[in-house]
């Protein structure tokens, strides 16, 4: 049976995937900085990518790897740059490394997105047979993020940007299907059904979450700024169906 690592399998989108991929026949090996109690075709590996400890033990055995760990607030470059150099070291037997990514990190300065870019480059010259998936915003993140920003009574927003959002169950079948495909270098984008500016998210936002904020427009200067007002995170596959009202409904109803 194939065995599979993931990465950040107990994140947002790891937690969503590990299920599809035991349902699909793989045999699941999730990393994660804790112990976790094993289940039936998953099993679990500390490792961390940062000191590089528990990734020769995690990718051992291996088949493929899915690298889907983060950390976009605290030691980003160390992750996803510097982590998955040491990721790539500990698994050059494998068949398949994937890597899911985000839209624009190749067009947008944001220190972050830079940070992925940097790791999409050094999978590319690996020499390790690769896949790598850029996705736009996932709901559940823009959610997060709004009311993040309008914990007080009067929040200011740049009500201009586009986004894209997306459902993660969308994406995680998405990249089960991709796996069994085989290692395919830079696959096509992948973004939610409709683009909307934060002014055309807000009032199903506000109705889904009951909140009642006073919203003012954030003007930014900066290329960052305008490259989120010209959509540069976004992307013309509209793969996904699930709408941000749609998933709002669900979410919150």
């Amino acid at each position: 049976m194939t065995t599979i690592v993931v990465t950040g399998a107990a994140g947002g989108l790891g937690q969503v995937l590990v299920p599809r991929l035991v349902q699909a026949g793989y045999t699941v090996r999730g990393t994660s900085r804790r112990p976790r109690p094993a289940q039936e075709n998953l099993s679990w590996v500390q490792a961390d990518l940062v000191t590089g400890e528990g990734l020769a033990a995690a990718t051992a055995d291996a088949d493929i790897l899915i690298h889907c760990a983060i950390d976009a607030v605290g030691q980003a470059r160390e992750t996803d740059v510097e982590g998955t150099k040491k990721l790539l070291a500990a698994a050059a037997h494998l068949k398949h490394f994937f890597y899911i990514s985000i839209v624009g990190v190749d067009k947008l300065p944001l220190p972050y997105y830079q940070f992925k870019f940097q790791a999409e480059q050094t999978i590319e010259g690996s020499g390790i047979p690769y896949t790598i998936l850029r996705a736009t915003q996932f709901h559940n993140f823009l959610d997060l993020l709004l009311g993040l920003f309008t914990r007080w009574p009067i929040a200011f927003l740049p009500l201009n940007f586009r986004f894209q959002p997306l459902d993660v169950d969308e994406v995680a079948g998405h990249m089960v299907e991709l796996v069994g495909q085989g290692p395919r270098g830079r696959v096509p984008d992948i973004g939610g059904p409709e683009t909307l500016t934060l002014r055309q998210m807000l009032p199903p936002w506000r109705k889904a979450t009951q909140k009642r904020r006073l919203i003012l427009p954030l003007p930014l200067p900066g290329k960052i700024a305008a490259g989120y007002r010209q959509g540069f995170n976004t992307t013309p596959n509209k793969f996904g169906r699930v709408t941000w009202a749609q998933w709002l409904a669900k979410k919150h109803g």
